[in-house]
C-alpha cells in the first residue's frame, strides 16, 4: 500500500512539547507493517522529526507554517482555529492534491489538519484524538467566564466537521466521543482506542511509599486533578501512610502544578520517560473530575504494572484490569490508595509480565488503523461511499 500520512505536527513522543496528536502518528508509523509505504506531510514546530520517523517513511515533506500573529487574524482572533490557520498555506494544499494522486489511500490526523481532506484524492480516513466539538463543548463546561465566547468555538467547531467529504472514514480514540460526534455529524464514526508499551525491567522502588499522577500538567482538567489529589486526597492518605510521597509527573507543569510542591510533593516536569515515574511508583492515581476520550496514563501505568486508582471519569472506557480500581468518593479513592502502598513489596500491589501485557499495545491499533485504511480503498474501487461504522 502507497500511504500518504498527513499530521498537524511532526510525530514525535517529545516530553516537552509532546502531545496526543504528536504520539498517535508516532506509534502508528513505528508499528505498521513494513511493506506500507509511507510519503509524509508534516509541519515544522518546536520539535524536529525523530530520525526513525524520516527513516520509515520513503519521503518527507515538512511545511513551515504560517506566523501565528497572521494565523490569529485570520480565525477571528482564535475563534477560528489559529492552528488551522497556521497550517492553511497554498504549499500544504498543493502538495495536499499532487501526494494524495499518486497514494493508494491518505490518512489526515489532527483537528488542525482536517481541512486539508478538501484537497484530498482518492480513499480519505480522518483521525483526530479529540473531535474539535466534542472537545470545545467540555471546554464550554468548565469555563468560569467568556461563556459565550466558548459556544461561538463550540458553533464554528460543528460547522467545520460539518463539511469534512462525505466519502471519509472518520476515526477518534473514545467510544463515546465517537457515539457524539456520530450523532452530531449524522454520519458514522468508529472508535480505535491507543496502546501503551509494556515496561521491559523491574520496578526500582524508592524506600517510602510513593503515589503518582502522571499526564500534561498546563492540561486544565489535569491541573484540576492534581490539586484534588494533593488538596484532597493526599491528607486522607497521610492519616495512615505519613511518609507518602507524592509525584505529580508531566509535560509543561502550570504555575498552579507548581505551587503544589511541598516536603511529601513533587513536581516532575517534562520527564524523559513516564515510565520511569511508573517503575519508582507503587501507586498511579487519576482523580479526575473532567475530560473527554480515553486516559492514556492510566493504559500506560497498568502496562507498566502499577495499582491504579482512578474515578469513573478518568477510568472511561477502560477494558476491566486486575490492577484498576475504579471508585469515586474522595474516602474510599484515599483508602484505596493506602491499600495499595500497604501491600507494597507483598507481591500484592504487583504484576506479573503476563498480567501487565493483557493491556492493548500499539501493535494492535496500528493493524486497526491499516484495516481502515484498506476497507476505505475497498470502497472507493468498487464505486462506493465509504462506509464505517459506529462504536
Amino acid at each position: 500500500m502507497r500511504l500518504l500520512y498527513i499530521t498537524e505536527s511532526a510525530p514525535n513522543r517529545d516530553p516537552v512539547y509532546g502531545d496526543g496528536s504528536s504520539m498517535i502518528p508516532y506509534e502508528i508509523l513505528r508499528n505498521l507493517p513494513g511493506d506500507v509505504d509511507v510519503t509524509l506531510l508534516s509541519f515544522e514546530g518546536r520539535v524536529g522529526l525523530p530520525e526513525e520517523i524520516r527513516e520509515r517513511c520513503a519521503e518527507v515533506q515538512m511545511l513551515t507554517p504560517r506566523p501565528r500573529a497572521a494565523a490569529l487574524v485570520r480565525s477571528l482572533g482564535g475563534l477560528n482555529g489559529a492552528g488551522r490557520q497556521e497550517r492553511a498555506t497554498r504549499e500544504a494544499a498543493e502538495l495536499t492534491a499532487s501526494l494524495s494522486a499518486r497514494a493508494d489511500a491518505t490518512l489526515i490526523h489532527g483537528p488542525h489538519a482536517l481541512f486539508l481532506s478538501r484537497y484530498v484524492q482518492g480513499p480519505l480516513v480522518l483521525q483526530t484524538v479529540d473531535p474539535w466539538s466534542v472537545r470545545t463543548q467540555m471546554d464550554t463546561a468548565i469555563a468560569g467566564r467568556l461563556k459565550a465566547a466558548y459556544r461561538a468555538r463550540e458553533f464554528l467547531a460543528l460547522r467545520a466537521e460539518r463539511r469534512l467529504p462525505a466519502r471519509a472514514r472518520l476515526l477518534t480514540v473514545g467510544a463515546k466521543d465517537a457515539a457524539r460526534w456520530s450523532a452530531s455529524l449524522g454520519r458514522p464514526v468508529r472508535s480505535i482506542p491507543n496502546g501503551a508499551d509494556q515496561a521491559a525491567q523491574p520496578a526500582a522502588r524508592r524506600d517510602d511509599p510513593v503515589v503518582c499522577f502522571v499526564g500534561s500538567l498546563n492540561y486544565g482538567p489535569n491541573i484540576d486533578s492534581a490539586q484534588v489529589l494533593v488538596r484532597t486526597i493526599a491528607p486522607l492518605v497521610w492519616e495512615s501512610v505519613p511518609r507518602a510521597t507524592f509525584v505529580l509527573a508531566g509535560r509543561r507543569p502550570d504555575p498552579a502544578v507548581l505551587a503544589l510542591a511541598g516536603p511529601r510533593v513533587e513536581v516532575a516536569g517534562n520527564v524523559p520517560s513516564v515510565l520511569d515515574v511508573y517503575r519508582a511508583s507503587d501507586v498511579a492515581a487519576f482523580p479526575d473530575e473532567h475530560g473527554v476520550g480515553i486516559r492514556n496514563s492510566v493504559r500506560e501505568a497498568l502496562a507498566a504494572g502499577v495499582p491504579v486508582v482512578a474515578t469513573p471519569v478518568a477510568a472511561r472506557e477502560q477494558e476491566a484490569h486486575p490492577l484498576l480500581t475504579v471508585v469515586g468518593d474522595p474516602e474510599a479513592f484515599a483508602q484505596r490508595v493506602v491499600e495499595a502502598l500497604e501491600n507494597r513489596g507483598t507481591g500484592a500491589g504487583t504484576a506479573g509480565p503476563e498480567t501487565a501485557g493483557s493491556v492493548r499495545s500499539w501493535q494492535t491499533a496500528a493493524l486497526e488503523y491499516l484495516a481502515e485504511l484498506q476497507s476505505a480503498i475497498g470502497s472507493a474501487g468498487a464505486g462506493l461511499p465509504a462506509r464505517s461504522t459506529s462504536a
